[in-house]
């Protein structure tokens, strides 16, 4: 698939670099540093964001942010705007007292383990550098980022929560006490009733808000889906005003490729959404593949159903998936009985006739060969569309 200017995600990477040097900016004025100073925190600032943004490209092309290339780092902005601010109260906290454990949490949450420890490290850097800090302090963070990372990475596995919750606590406890040993030479137990403090609140927000928040990330392709089936989206919406009998089409499309999708072990919320918007491009006439395309990239959609409009009717790419194969075997149907109800008695020979012949012939010219589909698959899907009430 060809990349492709998207505003929302140039705007995105935009916002990135805005939070990163405002977020400089207020450390350099919280710990009143000159202008010469701030000039070269900036330079750090652009040669970061540098690499950030070849970081983010380079995942999006792997499909490592939501499994879909059309990523618009919206979740990455969220998490990194929260990530700045949480820096920025931490910076009034003792040295050893750092967010950087939450910070790398957060960030883990709303990015990926990549993500975590770059961010993590980066903000925590910039901290120590402006405050002056020191190397101790420096090695603190960077541990801490490091473990953050992990545990945000495998947290979605309930079996280990009580692990999590352990670790987080005996780390913030223990980790500010060792270090401040290391730097002073001296043993406090203050600092481990701080740290064992911080350790606790990171463990009830832990606890509290990261599942939900897990949950989010990993329906972030699912939620999308769900978006644009719904009747209010615009593209939606354009369609039923531009024909109303092309909108009836599209929902017949949807609902019988989800259900022959449930049948065979497809992906049901692909299909459905595939399946709605699969001639999408019939709206902007002559080619209706890449004027799908086109149009399904431009709302960002998930790479799969940009994909599956990409290959309408066979035109320029055959079915290269099961759930592809199920939509161009349902919209070829799905055509054949509106002609077939306006023209010909409905009764169920002819239709049981119109479906085998169609979708056998199909089959014969090698369409789905590409997909993945097996001909148990294909028996089923043809079994069920000729029994499919709804088709008449």
């Amino acid at each position: 698939m060809k990349e492709r200017f998207v505003a929302r995600r140039v705007l995105n990477i935009v916002m990135l670099l805005l939070v990163t040097l405002l977020g400089t900016l207020l450390l350099s004025m919280r710990y009143e540093r000159y202008w010469d100073e701030q000039l070269v925190y900036l330079l750090l600032d652009a040669i970061f964001f540098a690499v950030l943004w070849f970081g983010l490209e380079l995942l999006r092309a792997r499909r490592g942010i939501a499994s879909n290339r059309e990523s618009t780092f919206r979740r990455v902005l969220i998490g990194y705007m929260l990530s700045w601010g949480i820096l920025l109260a931490g910076s009034f906290l003792p040295e050893f007292l750092k967010p950087a454990l939450l910070i790398a949490i957060v960030m883990g949450v709303f990015g990926t383990l990549e993500i975590s420890v770059t961010v993590g490290i980066y903000v925590s850097s910039m901290l120590i550098l402006i405050s002056e800090g020191s190397m101790q302090e420096l090695v603190f963070c960077c541990l801490m980022t490091l473990l953050g990372s992990m545990l945000a990475e495998a947290a979605d596995r309930k079996s280990l929560a009580l692990w999590y919750e352990l670790i987080l606590l005996s780390v913030s406890t223990a980790m500010p006490g060792l270090f401040y040993y290391l730097t002073y030479r001296e043993a406090r137990i203050a600092w481990l009733l701080f740290g064992a403090l911080e350790g606790l609140v990171i463990d009830f927000l832990f606890l509290m808000f990261y599942p939900r928040l897990a949950a989010l990330k990993n329906g972030e392709i699912s939620n999308l889906l769900e978006d644009i089936l719904d009747p209010a989206y615009p593209l939606a919406h354009e369609l039923y005003n531009f024909s109303p009998a092309d909108y009836a089409h599209a929902q017949r499309v949807s609902s019988l490729s989800a259900r022959c999708a449930a049948l065979v072990g497809a992906d049901e919320a692909v299909c459905a959404a595939a399946g709605f918007y699969y001639r999408i491009g019939v709206m902007e006439g002559g080619a209706i593949a890449a004027n799908g395309v086109r149009m399904a990239q431009k709302d960002c959609f998930p790479e799969a159903v940009i994909r599956i409009i990409g290959e309408y009717n066979g035109d320029l790419e055959l079915p290269s998936t099961i759930e592809s194969a199920i939509i161009h075997m349902v919209d070829a149907i799905v055509k054949k009985m509106e002609v077939f109800d306006a023209e010909t008695i409905a009764n169920s020979w002819n239709k049981d006739m119109v479906i085998y012949q169609t979708l056998n012939d199909f089959s014969a010219k090698g369409l789905y060969d590409r997909s993945g589909l097996s001909m148990n698959m294909f028996l089923k899907i043809r079994e069920y569309l000729v029994h499919e009430e709804a088709l008449v």
